[in-house]
């Protein structure tokens, strides 16, 4: 199974954002490309990084904007992306930013890699994508990628910063509007990375500091959990990130699954089959994962539970929950959710209300435990 570059929903909202505001008719654009916005707490959430790039593409070319990527970037400022966005803002240097982007990207985007080189007294910065996107539909992304890391210095150093050349992994376009003294840089385009030289005497130069109230600090708790919820590195792992990045959609499915990542059913069955595994008991299991989790905010209702889980109704969320533990959600809620504890999937034990041991549950047992019917109501 190849592997599937992963990228956080922060730049999507971030384009949402401005598309919105701009008058788009954003929401014709998300259900064309099977996407939804991501609400307020699920931005540290993962996504397919090709879907971002097709949404950003087929807007682009919907819509006539063929800087859509430095408008985003230019517009918003890379302390809108997160986490990632806010830690890298807290610099008090260009080195400290790019030191930090570096440390961090993995955990952001697992599409992208950075990486500085010295050449005598000038710096390049580079910035390049994962060779399984399309070449012809990554143009927005590496619009976005240089707006941000220009904004990394630019936007705080001022009028004054400037760098000395530019490399772009995209088609010709005016960067005037975008990078100060456009006219006076050496600029190339359609390279093997984005690439952006300065003289080094930047690298130590302070940056001015950002007002809380404009972008608040990310704290110690928040770098970790980043951390703990980056891209998997394995491609089941992978495979499960993406499932729960699409679980609210209507047509969740192995089919539905299948194209996200850009394969067939059958193809994706087989390889889950290599493995000892079927579509119905991963998706078993990424719901109970996620389900613990909003299980854990006491003020969250299980009929919002369901619709995040992808359930048609709450009776099939509570006879599905029945059968992974053995108890309705209210009851799981009130013995766990503020234990901090992550439950078992399978294979493993874990106590009972009545105080025996019980096997946990297999999650492989066929697409009718997640879709059957309820004949009457059942009470969680």
């Amino acid at each position: 199974m190849k592997s599937i570059p992963l990228v956080r929903k922060a730049p999507l909202a971030t384009a949402i954002s401005y598309l919105a505001g701009e008058g788009v008719p954003i929401r014709r654009h998300l259900s064309r490309a099977g996407l939804s916005g991501p609400s307020p707490d699920d931005l540290e959430a993962l996504m397919p990084l090709h879907q971002l790039c097709d949404f950003l593409s087929s807007v682009a070319r919907a819509e006539g904007i063929d800087d859509l990527g430095f408008r985003i970037g230019g517009r918003l400022g890379i302390e809108s992306l997160g986490v990632y966005g806010r830690l890298i803002a807290q610099s008090v240097t260009i080195h400290e930013a790019i030191l930090t982007s570096r440390a961090l990207i993995s955990s952001y985007n697992s599409g992208l890699e950075i990486w500085i080189e010295r050449h005598s007294d000038q710096v390049r910065y580079c910035q390049k994508y994962s060779a399984n996107l399309p070449r012809d539909g990554i143009a927005e992304i590496v619009h976005l990628g240089l707006a941000n890391a220009l904004a990394q210095g630019g936007a705080r150093r001022g009028p004054d910063y400037q760098p000395t050349r530019i490399e772009l992994a995209a088609d010709p376009i005016d960067l005037g509007p975008y990078v100060p003294g456009f006219g006076d840089l050496a600029v190339s385009f359609s390279q093997p990375q984005t690439s952006v030289w300065f003289d080094q005497t930047w690298l130590s130069k302070p940056l001015p500091a950002l007002e809380p109230s404009h972008c608040p600090p990310a704290d110690d708790n928040e770098r970790a959990l980043f951390d703990r919820t980056g891209p998997s590195t394995d491609p089941i792992g992978q495979l499960k990130q993406v499932i729960e990045s699409a679980l609210g959609h209507p047509r969740m499915s192995l089919q539905h699954a299948a194209a996200i990542i850009g394969t067939s059913a059958r193809t994706l069955q087989r390889r889950l089959a290599e493995r000892g595994l079927s579509f119905s008991g991963l998706l078993g299991r990424v719901r109970f994962a996620v389900a613990q989790r909003l299980l854990r905010d006491p003020e969250m209702l299980l009929t919002e539970i369901a619709r995040r889980l992808g359930y048609s109704d709450l009776p099939n969320f509570i006879r599905a929950f029945k059968r992974w533990t053995g108890v309705g959600p209210n009851e799981f809620r009130r013995l766990h959710y503020d234990d901090g504890q992550e439950w078992p999937l399978k294979g493993d034990t874990m106590p009972s209300p009545g105080g025996r041991r019980v096997v946990w549950p297999c999650f492989d047992g066929g697409p009718d435990v997640f879709s059957a019917n309820s004949p009457k109501p059942v009470r969680g």
